[in-house]
């Protein structure tokens, strides 16, 4: 076996209240939402993000990200969620080649959108 055979597909993640994350998701982010039960599945052709009504614990030990095309489209996405209400802890700031914005879900998990330069 090897590593390269491991694709990341799925992730879960706890949330306090399931109408607050579909709404932030859903209508701030514009993912496409789908309630099932006591969850919110967000799907990807390759990927699974599962909202499930269970209170999250010690949430500062990750975060993720979400790759967009150009460094203003990360601008661009800064302001519709300073708009939209969402707390930006970092950025948007240029790292080297990339272009990156770091701002927090209703449950305080950190969500990062960026871009390589190309």
């Amino acid at each position: 076996m090897s590593i390269a055979t491991l694709r990341l597909s799925r992730l879960n993640l706890g949330v306090n209240d399931l109408d607050a994350a579909e709404r932030f998701y859903g209508g701030l982010l514009g993912l496409p939402t789908v309630r099932e039960h006591e969850q919110i599945e967000v799907r990807w052709p390759t990927f699974l993000l599962v909202l499930s009504l269970r209170p999250p614990s010690d949430r500062a030990k990750f975060h993720f990200g979400f790759a967009v095309e150009s460094a203003a489209e990360v601008d661009a996405w800064a302001r519709r969620l300073r708009d939209g209400g969402a707390e930006l802890i970092s950025g948007p700031a240029t790292d080297g080649p990339l272009r990156k914005l770091f701002f927090l879900d209703p449950d305080g998990y950190e969500i990062e959108i960026y871009s390589e330069a190309r």
